[in-house]
C-alpha cells in the first residue's frame, strides 16, 4: 500500500491506543487477543484515509476498494475474536455511519464531524472491555467519549480564538460533569480538563503540535485515573 493511504493524523492514533488501554485497564484482565483487537481497530481507523479520498472524488473506485479491504480484514479479525458475541457490537455501527454521513454533508473538519470521530475512537475502550469481560459497558463509553471530545472544542478555540468556542468549552465541561454525576463516575477522572477551562478563560498561544502533545499528556493522566478510580 502506498503511504498516501496511511493515516497521518497522529492524534487519532494516540486516542485509539489510549482508549483501548483504558478498556483493557478497567477490565482488570488481559489476554493476548486484546493486542489482535488493537490491530483490527487500527485497520478501521486507517480506513478513514481511503474513504476520505473516495468522498472527495467518487469517480475513483480505488480508494473505495482499499476502504472495503480494511473493513473486511478488520471484520474477519473481530469475528474470530468475538465469535457469536460480535452481534452485540452491531448497534455500535451507528457511530461510523454517522461519521461518514457527517463527513459527506458537513465536511471532514466540521465540529460535529470531529466530535463524532472522537466518539468513534472512544469505542475502542468499550470493545476492549467487552472482549475481556463479556460486558458491553455503555457507561464507560459515555465517560471516555466525554473526556476525549473535550479536546475538539479546545483545539478549535486555540485555532480560531473566538468567543463561541470558548463558551462551548465551558458548556462541554459542564455536560461532562453532569454525565459523570448521572453515571456515577468519579469526577477526579476529569481533572485534566482544568486545562480546557484555562483555555476558555484565557486562551494561551501555543503551536498546534505542542497543543497536540498537551492533549496526549492529558489522555495519559486520564488513563491512569480511569484504571485507578473507574
Amino acid at each position: 500500500m502506498k503511504t498516501d493511504y496511511l493515516q497521518k493524523e497522529y492524534g487519532s492514533w494516540s486516542v485509539l491506543v489510549v482508549a483501548w488501554a483504558i478498556g483493557t485497564g478497567v477490565s482488570r484482565n488481559f489476554h493476548w487477543t486484546a493486542l489482535l483487537l488493537l490491530v483490527a481497530l487500527g485497520l478501521l481507523v486507517n480506513s478513514k484515509t481511503a474513504v476520505t479520498k473516495w468522498l472527495r472524488s467518487t469517480s475513483d473506485v480505488k480508494p473505495l476498494l482499499i476502504f472495503f479491504l480494511h473493513v473486511v480484514f478488520a471484520g474477519i479479525l473481530l469475528v474470530l475474536m468475538m465469535k457469536d458475541g460480535v452481534i452485540m457490537l452491531l448497534p455500535l455501527l451507528v457511530f461510523p455511519a454517522a461519521y461518514l454521513l457527517s463527513s459527506k454533508l458537513a465536511g471532514e473538519h466540521a465540529l460535529i464531524t470531529e466530535s463524532i470521530g472522537f466518539i468513534l475512537l472512544s469505542l475502542a475502550a468499550v470493545v476492549a472491555k467487552y472482549l475481556l469481560t463479556g460486558v458491553l459497558d455503555v457507561r464507560l463509553l459515555l465517560g471516555v467519549a466525554s473526556f476525549f471530545t473535550a479536546g475538539v472544542f479546545k483545539v478549535k478555540a486555540l485555532l480560531h480564538r473566538t468567543m463561541k468556542y470558548r463558551v462551548l468549552i465551558i458548556v462541554h465541561v459542564l455536560c461532562a460533569l453532569y454525565i459523570y454525576y448521572r453515571m456515577h463516575i468519579p469526577f477526579i477522572i476529569l481533572l485534566p480538563l482544568i486545562d480546557n477551562i484555562i483555555v476558555a478563560v484565557s486562551p494561551y498561544r501555543v503551536r498546534l503540535k505542542t497543543a497536540g502533545w498537551i492533549e496526549v499528556a492529558k489522555s495519559l493522566v486520564a488513563l491512569a485515573l480511569f484504571i485507578r478510580y473507574y
